[in-house]
């Protein structure tokens, strides 16, 4: 049923991906594309239900039953679709040795499955920051993780939603990478997907690595792709389509981690400089409006959960909440934060003086000693390593053409301050370095690539090296990765999908709930009673 259930998912979020682009009105045939619209629309229907409904077996067989039945609709409707099943199905078993996991990240059992878990059993609380730092900005992953608490397997499929995040945009990716038109004007597009494609599923090909941090890094690197792509191409209806399409994402990008709303700004950007004649029409139009419904139940779930629009953003905290935090309280935690990110802290050791430490750059040389030469050097060699592959299997010996006008600047040069940004305020690699330093990489290889006499034919064979690389890698560390946990926690795929479950640790905030039920206080929402975790005594 595991298995089954994989990829009955995987369809039911491509049949809700065909109800919105329905209803806002937009043409995508890839189901990449359907399937992050999909897995949008579906996060928007977790978010308007947790509250009044448990997604229990009932609800989430539903959820499952209607997907699937609008996508067995949609199927038969255009012949593009029934020739993107095959490849779908490809990639899709390809990532199975993904989603086997015997042991997940500490985290997933601190606050990512308490909080699914949570939804599962009970409508969704007001004020649940009060019990775990990890609930007072939540993550999107959680809401939708929630819809997958299904009849035999329990809740054995709450891990897996990063799988989705990756499936879909390889779907993306891999037609781009085979997209022969695209390559006779703009073969920079084919050359930077090949170069994504490559580094997400080697990097990130770890399921018990990816939380909240991984998903997220996978969508901007193809919101950069996109907007890159509408920046070059002059079909003005296909650029409205894509426009709209990372304006959803964008918005799922922020909706997974808050610090990711830094990307939204891109969105703006791609707006004002490719359509400005156009801009009441789209703002007016129905996927915006799908987006500021999408963002504003963002907004909700952070406020009933910390009194804050962003936490731990102060100036964005509202004190007057029953379960709001106090200031001093918010602060600790956005230095610890930010003291963390800069090697102040770890799980063995902390600086003495701590807000003396993040000051200017009193952090640089720790952050030197123990981090850059500890991850940030590896990470960099890796990157190189992946550059000169491509150097050498696309550019050596290769004649250039005629230079073509490529526009890319100023999407280039937001990247640029991010990467800043990062630096300065929190220069750990899973809060920006993972995907702004190969984008940035990346962009600039593409680009020198785009004037290379080279055949489409001749890209293909190539590729599909690459590709078989990339499988193999990815094949290779996950089998390697299954045989550790065989030998550490006896975990046998074959035998059993289950990952360990600590049913203490892992329901605790549950219990705590239950426990002090009656001692909470209960506000009317919409002719609903709601319940309102009040401080309590740990």
């Amino acid at each position: 049923m595991f298995i089954l259930y994989y990829f009955l998912i995987c369809f039911t979020l491509i049949g809700y991906g065909f109800i919105l682009s329905k209803v806002l009105r937009l043409n995508f045939y890839n189901y990449g594309f359907l399937g992050l619209l999909g897995i949008s629309f579906s996060t928007v229907i977790s978010y308007s239900t947790s509250i009044f409904f448990v997604h229990n077996y009932t609800f989430n067989s539903i959820f499952l039953l209607l997907g699937i039945l609008s996508f067995l609709l949609n199927f038969n409707k255009n012949l593009k679709y029934k020739k993107n099943i095959l490849i779908t199905l490809i990639v899709f078993l390809i990532l199975l040795a993904f989603i086997f996991v015997g042991k997940n990240h500490d985290d997933f059992g601190y606050y990512h499955f308490p909080y699914s878990y949570l939804m599962t059993q009970m409508e969704h609380p007001v004020g649940m920051g009060l019990l775990n730092n990890g609930f007072r900005n939540h993550s999107s992953i959680f809401f939708l993780s929630s819809l997958f608490y299904l009849p035999k397997v329990s809740f054995y499929l709450l891990h897996i939603t990063p799988v989705y995040f990756l499936g879909f945009s390889n779907l993306i990716l891999f037609n781009y990478i085979r997209n022969k038109k695209m390559f006779e004007n703009l073969k920079f597009i084919n050359f930077y997907s090949l170069m994504i494609i490559m580094f997400i599923n080697i990097f990130f090909y770890r399921l018990a690595e990816h939380g909240t941090d991984r998903s997220g890094m996978i969508l901007i690197f193809i919101l950069s792709l996109i907007a890159l792509l509408i920046q070059n191409i002059k079909d003005e209806n296909r650029n409205k389509n894509l426009f709209y399409f990372i304006s959803i994402i964008s918005v799922l990008i922020f909706s997974l981690k808050p610090f990711y709303i830094i990307y939204s700004p891109l969105v703006f950007i791609v707006l004002f400089s490719c359509f400005k004649k156009k801009l009441i029409e789209i703002l007016a139009s129905r996927s915006i409006l799908f987006c500021s419904l999408f963002f504003f139940f963002v907004i909700f779930y952070n406020i009933i959960n910390s009194g804050c629009l962003i936490f731990p953003l102060s100036i964005s905290c509202f004190d007057g909440f029953l379960w709001s935090l106090s200031s001093e309280k918010i602060q600790g935690v956005n230095t610890w934060y930010e003291l963390w990110s800069k090697a102040g802290a770890s799980p063995n050791y902390v600086v003495d003086d701590q807000l003396e430490y993040i000051k200017g750059f009193n952090w640089l040389p720790n952050w030197i000693e123990n981090y850059f030469f500890n991850k940030v050097s590896d990470f960099l060699l890796s990157i190189f390593f992946v550059i000169m592959i491509f150097w050498m299997i696309f550019f050596l010996n290769k004649k250039k053409k005629d230079k073509k006008i490529i526009s890319y600047k100023i999407i280039y040069l937001y990247f640029v301050f991010c990467l800043i940004e990062w630096f300065f305020k929190h220069p750990s690699l899973r809060y920006g370095g993972y995907h702004l330093i190969p984008i940035l990489s990346f962009i600039l290889l593409s680009l020198s690539f785009n004037n290379l006499d080279v055949k489409f034919s001749e890209f293909l064979k190539k590729s599909s090296i690459i590709l078989l690389i990339t499988i193999t890698v990815f094949y290779g560390r996950n089998i390697n990765r299954l045989i550790k946990e065989h030998n550490l926690y006896n975990y046998n795929p074959f035998k059993s999908y289950r990952f360990i479950y600590d049913k203490k640790f892992y329901n605790r905030y549950l219990d705590v709930i239950k426990k002090n039920s009656f001692g909470y206080k209960y506000v009317d929402f919409l002719g609903k009673e709601i319940m309102v975790i009040q401080r309590i005594k740990k």
